[in-house]
């Protein structure tokens, strides 16, 4: 089977089977150099068992039957049409593995025109990822994003992991100095064990996503645990705050078909990220954050977890306030999503 990939839209559009129908699947993948863009990718997700894999700031790919990308209108730069994309199980780049599926041109944008296609030749050369789907028949959408392109100079700031008594306050005070917003996602069971530190966070303006009930692998759960894990995390969170959260973070950046189902019954969009504050390397992260930035990173560091360490805050430290001092406005991801919107729309406006 061949799925085009619309120029105009920049969507794989396929149907899926289930339960002896055939029904449309899809899931929205957002990352473009020029303006937010939505690439349906559940035809791959679902058929070839692809897991979007962000673990450690690198991509997994792993596909079922091996498939072969074939685009339709070609970029200087990008792969050959005749690439095999083989079943892998070692880690690649986030952009050379998203490049290789047809979703990343050289730019970062959303590929203008690709097809994949089943090469039934190979297709027995190994497992796919996992052999779940999500139940029911219903059509499904979730919106996957690791970064915007507002007008305006806004980059979001994503802690995740805590709270902890430890490093939730640290990240705080970091904030607090420089006027920076930033998007929080919690692991339930430390929430539940700190929740007036949840509270103190809501009340400063920060935005509050779900990371689970205890920093769960959605990838290797079935539906109903999924949707479990991430219910009990927003219903704790909403009672605490007083506001329900929209986003999720999958730990480990890993997601599949299951998984984005489940944020879809909740109507979460789920971001990932574009760059890594680690905690084993923060100051060689930030002197490259610092020269490569851009209006709509999304930078993922922690406040829980092993990340965490006294020279992460430092540095940590040094970026909110460089990237300040810079011109730039720190806001929570819903606000880099709503300004990326209007921004999009303010473009087609005067393209008219």
């Amino acid at each position: 089977m061949i799925v085009p990939l619309a120029a105009a839209t920049h969507t794989i559009s396929g149907q899926s089977r289930h339960g002896g129908r055939e029904r449309p699947a899809r899931l929205s993948v957002c990352g473009a150099a020029a303006r937010p863009r939505a690439v349906n990718v559940a035809a791959g997700l679902m058929r070839y068992g692809t897991i979007l894999d962000y673990r450690g700031g690198k991509t997994t790919g792993q596909t079922g039957p091996a498939c072969r990308f074939l685009p339709g209108r070609r970029r200087a730069n990008r792969q050959p049409a005749d690439r095999e994309v083989r079943p892998v199980t070692r880690y690649v780049d986030r952009r050379s593995f998203l490049t290789g599926v047809g979703l990343v041109t050289v730019s970062g944008a959303a590929g203008a025109g690709a097809a994949i296609a089943a090469d039934p030749a190979t297709a027995a050369e190994g497992p796919t990822a996992r052999t779940g789907t999500p139940d029911g028949s219903a059509a499904s959408e979730a919106t996957v994003t690791f970064r915007t392109a507002p007008t305006a100079r806004l980059v979001a700031l994503t802690i995740d992991d805590g709270p902890t008594r430890q490093w939730t306050p640290q990240v705080l005070r970091i904030l607090l100095r420089r006027g920076a917003k930033a998007t929080f996602f919690r692991v339930g069971e430390r929430a539940q064990a700190a929740p007036g530190l949840i509270a103190q966070t809501a009340d400063a303006g920060h935005e509050q996503g779900n990371h689970t009930w205890a920093h769960d692998d959605l990838t290797q759960h079935d539906g109903a645990f999924d949707l479990a894990t991430l219910e009990r995390t927003h219903e704790l969170l909403a009672k605490v705050t007083g506001q329900e959260p929209t986003l999720c973070r999958p730990p480990y950046g890993r997601i599949d078909s299951v998984g984005l189902a489940a944020c879809a019954s909740l109507r979460y969009a789920v971001t990932l990220w574009s760059s890594h504050l680690t905690g084993s390397n923060p100051r060689g992260d930030v002197d490259t954050f610092l020269r490569l930035a851009s209006p709509g990173s999304i930078v993922l560091a922690h406040d829980g977890g092993s990340e965490p360490n006294a020279i992460l805050m430092t540095q940590l430290d040094r970026l909110v306030a460089s990237m300040t001092d810079a011109g730039y406005g720190f806001v929570t991801v819903s606000e880099l999503l709503a300004a990326s919107v209007k921004a999009s729309a303010g473009r087609t406006d005067a393209a008219r």
